[in-house]
């Protein structure tokens, strides 16, 4: 089978020809449809994740099906239509798994990162962990919802979104696209803050009533300017720079979540957090139970990612793509 492998860090992505794995007690074998591309992959080509191991075959948008099973799996079964997402395995019995947040969990093990992803044509995962891909979605579609999507959903829902609150999302990337979608499906006013001017004709066709752009005016301030301020800002870009610029710009009890990852640090000054009471918070992308959610919505409220698809052989050119910022949407590589 071909594989898109990491070999080191900050090395070129190689194909490589590799056997077909076989299943052991309690996993499956997974013929990989398609393999969204995150942002956490570039991560893992240029060894920015100190846990992670190599040579590595990224990918957490895992979207295919079942081709064998290992012994014991009872479920899922041969010609299921399942997905892997950034958990690939977890301890199973401290705090964290045990109330169902396995994504804490200390002794995790991450798809694409710590264990073999979805950039190649067959993947083992634990059967335990899969989630089941429900009908209406299609491969290409579903593999972003396994990181992009899960990812900000459970972000609001972390932040305790309300129907008709206030809703900016820094960012209109392959995640922040999403961020869009969802929270106006889930009943939001919506805002987006970029630093490139020329993407609010995009934003509004996606559901935005107020485009920002941090060329002409500081994000904190153009909040404030937005009916007081917003309730929930998504920080999909991972510029903590721009996360620290928005924060001032949320209401009283507003939160700024944090899910795009990048260097340096985001600070809040105690003014702002004491005098509004406002929250700043992380969130990663979610657990199995998380997951199963995501997909529920989406397939229900027809969210469906903006993608551009491409061979296993171009990983390295998207994420490249990815890198410089020529990327528009999620880039989905198509293994069939």
């Amino acid at each position: 089978m071909k594989a898109a492998v990491v070999q080191k860090p900050q090395s070129a992505i190689v194909i490589e020809d590799r056997p077909v794995p076989e299943p052991k007690s309690g996993e499956v074998l997974i013929r990989v449809h398609a393999c969204g591309v995150c942002h956490s992959d570039l991560n893992v080509l240029q060894g920015l994740f100190p846990f992670g191991t190599y040579p590595r075959a990224p990918g957490h948008e895992v979207a295919g099906v079942v081709e064998k099973v290992g012994p014991g799996v009872t479920w899922p079964l041969v010609g299921d239509r399942v997905g892997m997402t950034w958990v690939f395995s977890s301890c199973g019995h401290c705090k964290m798994c045990t109330q169902g947040d396995e994504v804490l969990c200390p002794s995790l093990e991450v798809t694409g990162v710590t264990k073999d992803g979805g950039y190649q044509e067959y993947m083992i995962a634990p059967a335990a962990y899969v989630a089941p891909i429900p009908d209406g979605l299609d491969f290409p579609e579903a593999g972003p919802l396994m990181c992009a999507g899960l990812t900000v959903y459970n972000g609001m829902r972390n932040a305790g979104f309300r129907v008709g609150q206030k809703v900016a999302v820094i960012g209109l990337g392959g995640l922040g696209h999403l961020g869009v979608l969802y929270a106006k499906a889930m009943g939001a006013r919506v805002a987006v803050i970029s630093n490139t001017p020329d993407k609010e004709a995009e934003a509004k066709e996606l559901g935005a009533e107020h485009f920002i752009s941090t060329k002409s005016k500081k994000a904190g301030d153009a909040l404030k300017e937005w009916d007081g301020g917003a309730d929930i800002v998504l920080a999909t870009a991972p510029s903590s720079e721009a996360a620290t610029d928005a924060f001032p710009g949320l209401a009283p009890d507003g939160t700024l979540v944090l899910l795009g990852v990048g260097a340096g640090n985001v600070t809040a000054s105690p003014m702002d957090l004491v005098g509004g009471r406002r929250h700043l918070m992380g969130s990663p992308s979610g657990s199995r139970k998380d997951i199963r959610a995501t997909l529920d919505f989406s397939v229900h409220h027809g969210v469906v990612p903006r993608i551009t698809k491409f061979p296993l052989e171009d990983a390295g050119k998207v994420l490249d793509l990815m890198n410089t910022g020529k990327l528009r949407g999620r880039g989905v590589l198509v293994l069939r």
